[in-house]
């Protein structure tokens, strides 16, 4: 009995360290960001849906937000470039290994969102260039949904 709890103990243990070293789909520095934080964003290829998964060309984002005037929880506004557009301000920086990264200096700013306006969400896609629709390479969570990182009111 003993030998089969120390095995059942050992097999936890190894889960919850695999379950801690796993990596996120996206990250973000700082980990908890305000509406007016300057955010470096990193997404993992090897993860969620694995849109990019070995995407050799450039990645460009497809940024905006949720805020308390969308009209549902997933109502993008203040989308900063149009879908498939190759702007050089929307290229993501490859970070190797499958990994891209996208800095805003300062979320708030960066939207032009007016201040009586409170920034919930950031919603973010990292993908291919010149695609339309459907037709194109898209980092997104596992089932497919667009990814949000919550953002914190700045006191």
């Amino acid at each position: 009995m003993q030998g089969t709890l120390k095995i059942f103990l050992g097999v936890i243990a190894t889960s919850l360290l695999n379950l801690n070293c796993s990596s996120r789909l996206v990250e973000t520095d700082p980990e908890i960001i305000s509406d007016t934080s300057a955010v470096v964003i990193t997404a993992n290829a090897s993860q969620g849906n694995k849109g990019l998964l070995d995407y050799k060309g450039p990645v460009y984002v497809h940024i905006g937000l949720i805020t308390d005037s969308s009209i549902g929880p997933t109502y993008w506004r203040y989308i900063k470039f149009k879908w498939g557009s190759t702007e050089e301000a929307a290229l993501a920086t490859p970070s190797g290994n499958n990994k891209w990264t996208y800095k805003i200096p300062n979320i708030r700013k960066f939207f032009a969102v007016p201040e009586n306006e409170r920034i919930q969400r950031l919603g973010i896609l990292f993908r291919e260039g010149n695609c339309i629709d459907t037709f194109c390479k898209v980092l997104r969570n596992a089932d497919k949904s667009d990814i949000f990182i919550p953002v914190s009111a700045n006191n």
